[in-house]
C-alpha cells in the first residue's frame, strides 16, 4: 500500500485567511502563538492518520504473510488432511500435540498401536506422502521405548508418555535420525514428517489363572517363562458336544466388540490325541484379524466377542463350530476333529 504524503491529507479545521465560513464576517488575524499551537495540533493528526494507515497495511501483512505452521485436520483414527507450510523444512525436531486422547497412559515396555502418515519434506510447499498404515494396513503395532521402538527417537519420545486417543504431528530432519539417515536416501536438510494416531495399547497377561475343577474339560498349565505358550492337559473321555469357553484371567483392557480387529497370542491342538496344529507363540508375533463377522472359525467369533483386553481364555470348539465337514487338511485337522484353544487376548482396535 502507497502512504500518502502529508500535504494530501486533508485540513478541515484551518480557515484560509481568517475568514468566517459560516457567517461570512471577517475574523481577527491570529496571533503568532495561536498559529503555532494550530501547527502543532495539524502535525498530530497528520502523525495519527500515517500511524492508522500504517498499521492497518501492517495487519494486511500479516492475514497474508506465507504460513509458517502446518495446518492438520480430520477426525482422530481417520486419515488426516493435512497442509504444509510455505516455509523450508525445519533445522530441528519438533512434536506438537494436536489431540489430547482420554484413554490408558502408555508408559516404557508397552506396546503401542497406532496409525499414521509419513511425508517427504524438500522444500516450502514441497512434500511428498510416502505411506499411510490408514489406507494401507491399519493399526501397526509399535513397542515404547525411547531406546528403541521405532527407530525414529522424536516419534518414540512422542509415544512414550502419552494416552491412548491421542494425535501427533512429528517432524524431523534427515540429518537427526542417525545411523537410519544413510537408509533413506533422502539429503539431509529434508525432514520426515509423521502424523500419528495412538488407536490403543496391548494389554499384558498377568495373574494367577482361575481354578480350573471340572474334570471333563482341558487343563492349562502357566508358561514355563514369559513369551512361552501355555501347556494344555487334554483329559481322558470324549470332548464336548457343545461349544465351550471359560475366562482363566481376566484382562483390564476394554471389551472386545463385534466388527473390532483383535491382536492374540493363541495355541490351537487337536482333541484326539493332543497334537499342535498351529500357534503364534511360536513366531513370537500376534496374529490379527477381524472378529465377529465370519474372519475367523465360528467358534471364536462365538467365544471372544465381549471378553476383555488382557484376558487368557480357553475355548474348546467342536467340528461345527470349527472347520466344519470338510475339516483342514493343510492343518491336519479331520471333518470331526474337536479343537482346543488357549487364547491371550492382547487388544481389540
Amino acid at each position: 500500500m502507497k502512504l500518502p504524503s502529508a500535504r494530501d491529507i486533508s485540513r478541515t479545521d484551518f480557515t484560509p485567511h481568517g475568514i468566517n465560513k459560516g457567517k461570512g464576517s471577517l475574523k481577527r488575524p491570529a496571533n503568532k502563538a495561536e498559529l503555532r499551537k494550530k501547527r502543532i495540533k495539524q502535525t498530530g493528526v497528520t502523525v495519527l492518520v500515517l500511524a492508522i494507515i500504517a498499521g492497518v497495511a501492517g495487519g494486511a501483512y500479516m492475514l497474508t504473510r506465507p504460513s509458517a505452521e502446518f495446518e492438520i485436520s480430520g477426525a482422530f483414527n481417520k486419515e488426516p488432511k493435512i497442509a504444509f507450510p510455505e516455509v523450508e523444512p525445519y533445522t530441528k525436531s519438533r512434536t506438537e500435540q494436536l489431540i489430547k486422547g482420554g484413554g490408558a497412559e502408555l508408559k516404557s515396555g508397552d506396546t503401542a498401536y497406532v496409525n499414521f502418515e509419513t511425508y517427504q519434506w524438500t522444500g516450502a510447499k514441497k512434500f511428498e506422502e510416502k505411506s499411510s498404515s490408514y489406507a494401507e494396513t491399519g493399526p501397526t503395532a509399535l513397542p515404547v521405548d525411547s531406546q528403541g521402538g521405532s527407530g525414529f527417537k522424536a516419534l518414540d519420545e512422542a509415544i512414550k508418555g502419552s494416552t491412548v486417543g491421542s494425535r501427533y504431528l512429528v517432524t524431523m530432519p534427515v540429518k537427526d535420525l542417525g545411523q537410519t539417515a544413510e537408509q533413506t536416501g533422502l539429503k539431509p536438510s529434508d525432514n520426515v514428517v509423521f502424523v500419528v494416531d495412538v488407536v490403543t495399547k496391548q494389554y499384558p497377561v498377568t495373574g494367577d489363572m482361575a481354578e480350573q475343577d471340572d474334570d471333563k474339560l482341558p487343563e492349562v498349565t502357566a508358561p514355563a517363562k514369559e513369551g512361552e505358550a501355555p501347556g494344555i492337559k487334554l483329559p481322558d473321555g470324549d470332548a464336548p458336544k457343545e461349544l465351550t469357553a471359560k475366562t482363566l484371567i481376566e484382562g483390564t483392557g476394554p471389551v472386545v466388540e463385534k466388527g473390532q480387529k483383535l491382536a492374540a497370542h493363541y495355541k490351537g491342538v487337536i482333541w484326539d490325541g493332543g497334537k499342535e496344529f498351529d500357534s503364534s507363540y511360536a513366531t513370537g508375533e500376534p496374529a490379527s484379524f477381524e472378529i465377529g463377522t465370519g474372519a475367523v472359525i465360528p467358534g471364536w467369533d462365538k467365544a471372544l466377542v465381549g471378553v476383555k483386553a488382557g484376558s487368557r481364555v480357553m475355548v474348546v470348539i467342536p467340528p461345527a463350530d470349527g472347520y466344519g465337514e470338510k475339516g483342514n487338511e493343510g492343518a491336519g485337522i479331520k471333518g470331526d476333529d474337536t479343537l482346543v484353544f488357549v487364547v491371550d487376548v492382547l487388544t481389540s482396535y
